[in-house]
């Protein structure tokens, strides 16, 4: 019997943040006859598929009650089962606490991690020592691990994609209306959602168009920028902000758009470009990750230096691009990426394991 054990932050599809990571249990629950997972926040299993086991570490513990805790379930499973491999879902603690059990179990461990990395001194320490202790690491794109110069070699990290529901979001389009725009996002100033929205309100579309923030906060440092920037847009009528929602949901929400703008920096890869290009949303874009799902003679036109005035131009310029050619643009981003179809997920992570 072929076994997988997954070290997860959430399994509630109701998370806007990591709703998604349901997608992936059942993608190895495809490939596996069983696949148990140890979370740390355990949600509803109605979308789960059978075969996949939660066992979640009790949240009303201690942190260091938590951590005997982890450290039971995790010598326990793995003492009575064998494992193929086992994968962290960007928990570095997770990993660092695993190791010296898997060690000793022999099981080898693959960490991923996508961001551009934490603020915090102690969370960094972690992240090196996590990537430090795993057999490999895979991260989403060439940006994506802030820890890239120390490991970027061919036998410890690797560049596998995303991992979207590109057979659940793919759109074929045949024509493109030019309607409203959306941000969606975690609600934080390293999203830079203030200067994004300033950008569309100087623009040409910027009276014409509609603009909607989906997402919200999730640090109280978050929550204060997310008031600051809701009083200061107050009164543009032409402005919403929707909060946050099931990543389930995201699919019809997006239906009332044609335009993304995501403000990020290198090492972020957000999900919800790859998503809203898979839909046949055109994307504004700032972090040169995503150059690679434009054809080349029009990266230019999408993407814009971080600045509301560079965002501005590129949004007003929209209007010289024939039809035919946006919807080429399209159908590029749209073949690119159902390569990082969660579909195919496993296979990427076997071939790397």
């Amino acid at each position: 019997m072929k076994k997988v054990l997954v070290l997860n932050i959430s399994t509630d599809s109701n998370n806007t943040s990591l709703g998604f990571a349901i997608s992936w249990l059942n993608a190895f629950a495809k490939k596996f006859d069983e696949v148990h997972v140890i979370s740390l926040s355990k949600g509803s299993d109605d979308e789960l598929e059978k075969n996949v086991i939660v066992t979640s570490v009790d949240n009303e513990l201690g942190r260091i009650s938590k951590v005997i805790n982890l450290i039971k379930i995790i010598s326990k499973l793995t003492k009575s089962n064998k494992y193929e491999f086992c994968l962290s879902h960007m928990s570095s603690l997770m990993i660092i606490i695993s190791s010296p059990i898997l060690k000793i179990r022999k099981i080898k461990s693959i960490f991923w991690y996508t961001h551009k990395g934490p603020n915090d001194y102690l969370k960094k320490l972690f992240l090196l020592k996590a990537s430090i202790y795993s057999n490999k690491i895979i991260t989403a794109s060439k940006n994506s691990f802030p820890y890239k110069k120390f490991f970027n070699n061919k036998s410890k990290l690797h560049v596998i994609g995303h991992a979207i529901k590109f057979n659940e979001f793919y759109r074929k389009v045949n024509s493109f209306d030019g309607k409203n725009f959306v941000i969606i996002s975690r609600i934080s100033k390293s999203k830079k959602i203030d200067e994004s929205i300033s950008g569309f309100l100087s623009s040409q579309k910027g009276s014409s168009h509609k603009l909607s923030v989906i997402g919200g906060p999730l640090s109280s440092e978050d929550k204060i920028y997310f008031e600051k920037i809701k009083l200061k847009y107050a009164s543009h009528k032409n402005i919403s902000f929707l909060g946050s929602m099931p990543h389930k949901n995201l699919i019809n929400e997006i239906s009332d758009f044609s335009f993304h703008i995501n403000n990020t920096e290198k090492g972020f890869y957000d999900k919800s470009v790859l998503e809203t290009m898979s839909y046949g949303l055109i994307n504004f874009y700032s972090n040169s990750d995503y150059d690679e799902l434009l054809p080349e003679e029009y990266k230019d036109k999408f993407k814009f230096d971080g600045t509301p005035e560079s965002l501005s131009n590129k949004i007003s310029d929209i209007g010289n691009l024939k039809k035919d050619e946006i919807i080429k643009i399209i159908n590029f981003s749209q073949s690119k990426l159902e390569k990082q179809s969660v579909s195919n997920l496993v296979e990427r992570v076997l071939t790397i394991i």
